[in-house]
């Protein structure tokens, strides 16, 4: 049985000597107003969370259109997640084939889901909404193939916890921008980041939608379009890369 993420850690990982974490929360507070409003404001997920977990355990290096895609293709094969858990895994993995690695997808989720029947008696999570946070992600990271940012995305998106996923392009921001050290890996960037919020799920959501939107439009990953950035004051990659060069 695999052990829940350790969420509480000291300071020093943050990847400084001495980081000044009340300086960091200001920043990351800052960062979140000026991409919110840049952005716009994204409103939760209608998804329950057992749906949401599907989608999640879908996307894993998987482009958004190709995870809906299957997404609906699982729905309109199968009318509802018991008949997904009860079908043949290959055609499960015919249903999503246009994702990366339906092989390996499509019996991990039919295990997640028959493991959740075994334990709950049917195949639902909404039971999470009455657990306190800490305990409910412990519950869904004993599933196997659910990690950190998984649960964290179940957790905020469908039941608006106050819990932060870090994918991608959270950590390449976050890193860039100085919120976390350079060597910082992004299983450890989830507790670091969120100790720099408040407790508050909509500030969170809003933290993880803005900078994931703007690792996607703007602080990419080869040739950043620092130009076009709003950030560029609070970045330590614009004042320690790109300045000195331009």
């Amino acid at each position: 049985m695999k052990q829940p993420t350790q969420r509480v850690r000291n300071p020093a990982d943050y990847g400084y000597p001495s980081p000044d974490v009340t300086a960091l929360s200001a920043k990351a507070l800052e960062v979140t107003r000026r991409l919110t409003e840049y952005y716009g404001e994204v409103p939760f997920s209608n998804k329950d969370p057992m749906s949401m977990l599907v989608d999640i355990l879908l996307s894993h290096r998987t482009r958004d259109e190709q995870t809906a895609a299957a997404y609906d293709n699982l729905l309109k094969r199968f009318g509802c997640w018991e008949a997904v858990r009860d079908a043949s895994t290959q055609e499960v993995q015919e249903a999503i084939a246009n994702v990366n690695w339906p092989e390996v997808k499509a019996p991990r989720l039919q295990a997640v889901m028959r493991r959740i029947t075994e334990e709950r008696g049917e195949l639902n999570l909404d039971f999470l909404r009455d657990l306190p946070v800490e305990e409910g992600a412990a519950w869904l990271e004993r599933l196997e193939g659910v990690g950190p940012k998984t649960t964290a995305c179940v957790l905020l998106f469908s039941v608006q916890k106050p819990l932060l996923p870090v994918d991608v392009h959270v950590h390449r921001v976050s890193g860039r921008l100085g919120l976390i050290g350079k060597k910082v890996t992004a299983d450890n960037a989830h507790a670091l980041l969120q100790a720099l919020l408040p407790n508050d799920a909509r500030t969170i959501y809003n933290f993880h939608k803005a900078l994931l939107r703007h690792g996607q439009r703007i602080c990419v990953y080869e040739h950043p379009r620092c130009s076009k950035c709003v950030l560029t004051d609070l970045c330590e990659y614009y004042k320690t890369v790109v300045k000195p060069n331009s």
